[in-house]
């Protein structure tokens, strides 16, 4: 059922539950896909799954692994040229290293993509392509069913007609997240403003990242004013920089400036999976920016010494939080058994679902 009118719809609606399949599927996984749900795939083996809310409300999100329910991933922030040290390379008499014959691709809120940082000196444009998976009136990329994507050759008309760009490519990033990142990353000299971005005779490729969907916000307490992205977006995203990459035939650095602190941190959900997998291929690097939740304290680590130890951790919680994500992790074999203590005393023991 994937042609392309029926699969956007389904991956769009509020009414279908999003998942990740890797090859070594569960037996839920294998049952459910008899019933012919819209998949995408994702790459290096990996697909994004669509099923309906009725078919997956009475089994419960509990039963499916924690790897094939889509994390949330919210902007962190980056450092300018100075802290980073980049200038002294970038000047380096025998390097002048400054990402010529490179495409660098974003994850993010899209791009100003009529920003003068991002463009030639002859008024074209530097973005080979945007991918703009809120916009659903154009014509998706090949060998996917959602969004719309326009093309440097598009970009550049719109630049230079005489009617308003946003008319001819209206992809624009409200939150200014994506643009911050890539002007970081790529922008042009601004003598003005004494800005030169870090490779600023790269080639760009911008995919605008679609907001999550209101039941994994409800799953792991996000608020709704919260900027929030799904990672099913995600890896798809990843999956259209590298098709993209392979058609221009030009290296591909993936700029990845969201995060999350859900995980065990071991790189083994899906989405670092692929970047690992990804980055082991010729001419790919990831980058990813880390670093934002340095001192705010929402990690802890101990070690249970014997069957009889225990240790007591305070979590602290904001006034008028209706309810928040905490997960435990612990290194296999071992098992562990908690109790959670409210503010008035009172105690529960709940039960886990291991995954």
């Amino acid at each position: 059922m994937n042609d392309l009118e029926t699969c956007r719809e389904q991956i769009l609606s509020e009414d279908t539950r999003d998942f990740i399949s890797n090859p070594l599927r569960t037996p839920l996984f294998n049952e459910l896909l008899k019933k012919d749900p819209c998949t995408q795939d994702a790459g290096l083996g990996y697909q994004c799954i669509y099923f309906s809310k009725e078919l997956v409300e009475p089994i419960s999100l509990a039963r499916f692994s924690y790897n094939s329910i889509p994390n949330c991933f919210a902007p962190v922030a980056m450092e300018t040229l100075n802290q980073t040290g980049i200038l002294p390379v970038q000047n380096y008499p025998a390097l002048q290293l400054k990402g010529k014959g490179v495409l660098i691709g974003f994850l993010d809120s899209g791009i100003d993509y009529q920003n003068k940082v991002f463009r030639n000196l002859d008024g074209t444009t530097r973005i080979a392509a945007i991918w703009d998976q809120t916009i659903q009136s154009g014509t998706p990329p090949r060998d996917f069913f959602y969004g719309s994507e326009y093309r440097k050759e598009e970009i550049d008309l719109a630049l230079s007609s005489d009617s308003p760009p946003l008319s001819q490519v209206p992809s624009v990033d409200i939150d200014g997240h994506g643009t911050y990142i890539a002007s970081l990353a790529a922008g042009n000299a601004d003598a003005d403003e004494q800005f030169l971005g870090a490779a600023p005779e790269s080639t760009l490729a911008v995919v605008k990242l679609k907001q999550a969907k209101q039941y994994l916000r409800d799953y792991y307490c996000i608020p709704e004013t919260a900027v929030c992205y799904q990672e099913t977006d995600l890896i798809l995203g990843l999956k259209y920089l590298n098709d993209l990459a392979d058609e221009l035939g030009l290296p591909l650095v993936m700029c990845i400036t969201i995060g999350s602190n859900l995980g065990g941190h071991v790189g083994t959900l899906p989405l670092p999976a692929l970047l690992g997998s990804y980055s082991l291929m010729p001419d790919r690097i990831a980058v990813v920016g880390t670093g934002n939740e340095a001192d705010k304290r929402h990690h802890y680590f101990n070690t249970i010494q014997s069957e009889n130890d225990r240790k007591t951790v305070e979590i602290r919680v904001g006034e008028n939080v209706s309810g928040f994500t905490l997960e435990l992790w612990v290194l296999i074999p071992n098992l562990f058994s908690i109790s959670i203590i409210s503010p008035s005393g009172g105690k529960i023991h709940p039960k886990f679902h291991f995954m």
